[in-house]
């Protein structure tokens, strides 16, 4: 099925949008710059040459009626990872939170989350994957349960799902998930993988090399510290090395042979680094807006952050920054 969606582009402004460059701001360590809209719960992917930001909510749940009447959002922008500027790409199909996203195939894909339709609040089992170039969007295979606080990545050809919450049809409360979900070529389908050694929500996940590690998590009592890698070829599983305090709602990326992770549910201003090789963790010291459900993604040698929020009944965040490979290296060194 074939949809095409151009809304309210011109009500975020179609500028002029600068991709990497010479000059000074190319040469910034750290960037700081503000979102055109408020996101919490949104998610975060690359094509490689510009971060691209998905969904998210406007206001925290915890203003129970202003949370209703903002909606949810299905905006879809590119960000600049050296000057921050952004412009609208795209308007999803479902507005979604606390959902996922991965390029793969020259197309966006967005995976489960929440959302709102008139009166009617569900999580989300839809799959749109999103040609950027012409807003044109397909409906891909449904996951297998409707999942929130779900995580994705795309390695080599396939997309892979970790984990999340889903809930029953007789049981409003939501339940964590250990299950793991493959769509390879012709993405015409899911198939189940050696469940997680852990079930676990609000994971940070990256690929690195030829594994995938999956950084913390939320069980629905509490947030942990632990790593859980896996291997797509073998379809196993191990632990790795733990982050040195429990870890929920964070983001993670990958460069260098690292993994980073920003913010925490309640250690906001939280800024780790794992050394795959070495197996050692280290807190750094950045220029990091304290927050929680924040989302990052590694863009060339570039690493950017944004979203989140740091309380439920305040609005969301709409702080979005970048960082460059040598100030994470010098801060993991210092």
């Amino acid at each position: 099925m074939r949809f095409t969606r151009r809304a309210f582009a011109g009500a975020l402004g179609m500028g002029a949008f600068a991709l990497a460059g010479s000059g000074a701001a190319e040469q910034a360590a750290a960037a700081r710059g503000r979102l055109h809209v408020r996101r919490y719960g949104p998610a975060i992917t690359t094509d490689g040459r510009i971060a691209i930001l998905s969904g998210g909510a406007p206001i925290g749940a915890g203003r129970v009626d202003e949370h209703y009447h903002s909606s949810l959002l299905g905006i879809v922008e590119a960000i600049d990872p050296v000057t921050l500027e952004q412009r609208f790409v795209a308007n999803g199909l479902f507005p979604r939170a606390n959902h996922a996203s991965v390029w793969l195939d020259d197309r966006l894909w967005l995976l489960g989350g929440r959302t709102r339709l008139g009166t009617e609040n569900r999580l989300v089992a839809e799959t749109e994957r999103i040609d950027l170039e012409t807003e044109a969007i397909w409906r891909g295979p449904d996951l297998p349960v409707a999942l929130i606080n779900l995580t994705a990545v795309s390695y080599r050809s396939s997309v892979f799902v970790f984990g999340g919450d889903f809930r029953g049809p007789d049981s409003p409360r939501s339940t964590v998930s250990n299950r793991v979900f493959e769509c390879a070529p012709p993405y015409s389908e899911w198939r189940e993988r050696s469940p997680m050694l852990r079930a676990l929500g609000n994971c940070a996940a990256v690929a690195v090399d030829d594994r995938i590690f999956l950084i913390g998590g939320y069980d629905r009592v509490e947030a942990h510290a632990v790593t859980q890698i896996y291997d797509p070829a073998a379809d196993t599983w191990s632990y790795g090395p733990p982050p040195p305090r429990v870890l929920s709602a964070h983001a993670g990326a990958a460069i260098g042979g690292r993994i980073y992770t920003f913010g925490d549910y309640t250690e906001q201003s939280s800024v780790l680094a794992l050394d795959v090789e070495s197996g050692k963790w280290h807190s750094l010291t950045l220029p990091f807006t304290p927050r929680r459900h924040v989302r990052a993604v590694t863009v060339g040698d570039r690493v950017v952050v944004a979203g989140g929020n740091q309380s439920s009944h305040a609005p969301a965040s709409d702080a979005v920054e970048s960082y460059s490979r040598s100030l994470l290296e010098a801060g993991f060194d210092a």
